[in-house]
Formats: C-alpha cells, structure tokens, sequence
C-alpha cells in the first residue's frame, strides 16, 4: 500500500480508493485494547491488522494537524492521531508485527498529549488534542516563509495569542512541567521536557497544553526549571529561530513574562539550576527590555516567595516587583538594548 506525496506539500492526497478499514473501527479497536495492560496474541494481531487497514485513511493531506522538526501529526478520530516521521510515505509493510501499549508514565500530567498509547514500527498512536496554534512560529509553515515573515508571524500573531491566554492555564502546565522533575525511569534516568522548540507547546480553546516526546536525561534531576520555560515562550521563535525583539509589541512579551514567572512560582518551580539556565535568564530580560541582571531579579522573587505563606498575597507582591522593573525600564523611541 503506497501513496505519493504531493512535492510541494509534502503530504499524501486524498485518495479514492476503496478502504478495508477506517478510522472509527480502529478507535473502536484502540478502546477496547487499552482497557488491558496485556494483548493476548490474537488481539495483538487483530489491532496491527486494524491498524494496517486503516492506515491510507490517515495519512492524507485533509487529516494533517501539525509538524515538529521530525514528525508529523494526523487526526485517526478525534479521540486519537498518528505520529509519524515527516515525508513517510504511509506502507503497512512499514509496521512490523511488534505493537507495544504506552505505559503510562506520564498520566499524572494533565495537559501532556505526547505520549504514545500504542507503537507500532514507524508509527505511534497518541491522544488527539485536535486543532491547536503551536507557541512561536509553526515548523511546517517556516519552509514558506523568509526570515521577515517568520519575525512578522512572532511579533503579531504569536506574542498577542498567548499573552491573553489565562493565567490559570500557564499554572497548569508549570505544574505539570514540575511533576516531571519527580519521575525517574530508571536509577540514573530521569525526565526533561525540550524547551529548544516552542512548538513543543500549543494552545486551544484558551489552554495550554505539553506535546512531542519527553526527552531522558542521564544522572541530573530538576533539569525542568523556570529558565526553560522563559526559552520557550519568550526567548525562542522556533527551534533554528531565536525571538526577535517586539518592537511596539513589547507589552506582549512582559506579559507573557509575568505569567511565566507567576506560573513558576506557583508550581514551585526552581528558578535556574546552571550557567546555563542564567543565560536563559539574562536573554529572556532582554527580550523584555529590562536591564537589571538576573542574579538580582531571580533572588528577589525568591526572596518574596518565601515571604508571603499567603498565595495571593505571594502571587500579588510578585506582579508588583515585576510592575516595578517594567516602569524602570521604559521603552523609548522603540530602541532596545542588546
């Protein structure tokens, strides 16, 4: 079963042909199989088979709903997608007959949908978030766009879209970003979220929400730290592509900052945990035009966390720090230092 892509979209046209399989049969078999921890070897059979047969309904340019640097994703239903490999020209012989079911590692995260409930060769199975804006500047339409255009798409579509997101939803997925620094899948192994790519984070109906793959990471824990955070949503505009500076959007980029911030402290997230992360830091404070070093702005949110028991209380005199460095720092005439 082949189908060609089409060599300037890079996805597969719809075909015509007449399926063995489909979409809701397989969510129906997905349902069923997941209700177990083991498949015997007839079920796991009958699921590949299901898989195989409804694979050319799924891997077709109007069930596309986004692209990281390595995968794209497709909709089965709308209770599950497809992640494959970008430009995998969709061929059961592809598969193999080694289907492996999720383990569930992260199911205490609430707004994660990166993980796989079902693995089978180049194919993985996931719950479906649906249609979403991922943070920064989309992979898929990079290839289309020079440089000014990705920097225009930033600066006017991104930064706008996620400033007015709530900031309960940032709570959300700094809690959840949090708890990954609590799981360890082995003795030396422990879990890190990639925050080089901002589309690794998408928004719908006003949420947030974690997707890709969770990175391993050997011997270090709490590598998941504000700093990260600050790299994704405000130092990064795509994975090869660093923010540019917001011109007369630069209220977007401070809000999104405080957000951040208040999100972090509120999960009780540590700040920074490397040079590294100071250097995250340092050009996170750029991007918001504010001078003072981060040294100072980190001890000073710590130091007010640990002064308020109070949330709100803590929450307030955190915003009104902030407020205090936004005022110190005034934009004039658009120039910004660097």
């Amino acid at each position: 079963m082949n189908i060609n892509f089409n060599p300037y979209t890079n996805l597969p046209p719809h075909q015509t042909t007449n399926f063995k399989g489909s979409s809701r049969v397989l969510q129906c078999e997905l349902d069923k199989a997941l209700l177990k921890k083991n498949l015997s070897k007839n079920e796991e059979t009958k699921l590949i088979q299901n898989i195989s047969e409804a694979l050319d309904t799924i891997i077709i340019s109007s069930k596309f709903i986004e692209e990281g640097s390595h995968n794209a994703v497709y909709k089965i239903t709308q209770k599950y997608a497809a992640r494959v490999p970008i430009n995998w020209i969709p061929n059961s012989n592809d598969l193999g007959d080694k289907l492996k079911l999720g383990r569930g590692l992260f199911a205490k995260l609430k707004n994660y949908f990166g993980e796989a409930v079902v693995e089978l060769g180049k194919l993985q199975i996931l719950p479906n978030v649906g249609k979403h804006i991922p943070a920064g500047v989309p992979e898929h339409l990079t290839r289309f766009m020079k440089q000014k255009e990705q920097e225009n798409y930033y600066i006017n579509k991104y930064l706008p879209k996620f400033a007015d997101i709530p900031q309960a939803s940032y709570n959300e997925i700094a809690q959840d970003i949090e708890k990954l620094n609590e799981i360890k899948l082995s003795e030396h192994q422990y879990c890190v979220f990639d925050y080089l790519n901002p589309n690794n984070i998408v928004t719908k109906g006003g949420r947030l929400f974690l997707v890709d793959e969770i990175d391993t990471l050997q011997d270090k824990s709490y590598m998941n730290t504000t700093a990260k955070l600050l790299n994704i949503f405000i130092n990064r505009a795509g994975r090869n592509l660093e923010a540019p500076f917001a011109a007369n959007n630069l209220k977007y980029v401070r809000k999104i900052f405080q957000k951040v911030i208040i999100a972090s402290v509120n999960a009780n997230m540590l700040p920074a945990n490397s040079k590294e992360d100071y250097k995250l830091w340092e050009k996170a404070l750029k991007k918001c035009n504010i001078k003072t070093e981060p040294f100072e702005v980190i001890d000073n949110i710590e130091r007010l966390s640990y002064s308020y028991k109070n949330p709100d209380e803590r929450v307030q005199s955190i915003k009104n720090y902030l407020n205090k460095l936004f005022i110190e720092n005034p934009i004039k005439n658009n120039q910004f230092f660097r």
